[in-house]
């Protein structure tokens, strides 16, 4: 390539990597989702659940990344969940999709407390398509050159597959925390094709515990997060939440690695769930952009409050 536009430049070699790496945890309400980091936690809760996220990192700069994702998971039976997603994202002229499917096998191990097993446990898979491509309009620019293989090859677009397992449990509901290893099927194709000489190891890992101060009335979450993803840096977060009011409203603050601070806002009330973050970072491109925000809105249905419902319906009709 001879040629070419400082918006192409930004897109074909500092995003098209970053983009396709780093969508296993682009969003940062894990803590309150952790299905968005790991596929065992389809189904933990006994939920079912619909959420929709949207994300605008460094908002403010032309052609910063935009995500629009939404997701439906629930158990099914008693020893299964299953979750399904999809993402739409667009970064410069490059445009992504992805869906991905989860499965989740759930378990209980030791003693019973209050009727249930102490540690709740669970081992899930997931399964991802995406489709990556540029915009047609592209070739209307005046530097861009007719006949560019590469241009060319992403205005066809190009399709990815990848998976990962994760294994994700909870003491007592109050310490949680899981482990995925992502990149399964990715790391072996590149391998295959000669692009990377070794296979590297990928994963997400999150561990938290919930604190309860009586006197304050007063719920309190530390956690940890680390993720290694294909052609993306290593990251860190560290969070702490509180929720009052029995959780109905949350505030957090989160310091990571690479250098940012971000706050959370949420609320939880009969199902009904909204959060929103903001992301500031530490380096210099701060500079040129106004931060990043995030929204996750979302409704959850508690599968025992189903079952009661029938039941009382279903004695209801009884008694006519």
């Amino acid at each position: 390539m001879k040629k070419m536009l400082p918006t192409l430049v930004f897109l074909l070699v500092a995003l098209s990597a970053s983009l396709s790496a780093q969508d296993e945890a682009i969003f940062n309400h894990y803590v309150q989702n952790p299905i968005i980091l790991n596929p065992a936690a389809a189904g933990f809760t006994d939920e079912y659940t619909l959420q929709m996220n949207a994300r605008a990192a460094w908002s403010g700069f032309d052609g910063a990344p935009k995500t629009i994702g939404i997701r439906l998971n629930g158990p099914v039976g008693e020893a299964f969940g299953i979750g399904a997603a999809i993402f739409s994202e667009t970064a410069a002229q490059q445009n992504r999709f992805k869906g991905q499917l989860d499965v989740a096998f759930r378990f209980g191990l030791g003693k019973e407390v209050r009727g249930e097993q102490a540690f709740q446990a669970a081992f899930g898979f997931f399964t991802q398509f995406q489709r990556l491509s540029l915009d047609p309009d592209v070739v209307n620019n005046i530097h861009f050159e007719p006949g560019d293989e590469e241009i060319m090859a992403w205005l066809d677009g190009e399709n990815r597959f990848d998976a990962g397992i994760g294994i994700y449990g909870s003491y007592l509901d109050k310490v949680f925390g899981g482990f995925t290893v992502n990149n399964l099927v990715a790391n072996r194709l590149d391998v295959i094709s000669g692009t990377t000489a070794e296979e590297s190891f990928n994963f997400t890992f999150l561990l938290g515990q919930r604190f309860r101060i009586e006197e304050l009335n007063v719920n309190l979450t530390p956690s940890i997060m680390m993720r290694k993803v294909q052609d993306a840096p290593f990251m860190m977060d560290f969070n702490l939440q509180a929720g009052f009011l029995d959780d109905q409203f949350i505030a957090g603050l989160s310091y990571r690695y690479l250098g940012a601070v971000g706050l959370l806002l949420g609320t939880k009330i009969n199902g009904l769930q909204f959060y929103y973050s903001y992301d500031l970072s530490f380096g210099e491109f701060q500079n040129y952009n106004n931060g990043s925000h995030e929204v996750t809105v979302g409704y959850s249905l508690n599968r025992k409050s189903i079952k009661e419902a029938r039941k009382k319906r279903a004695l209801q009709e009884n008694r006519r």
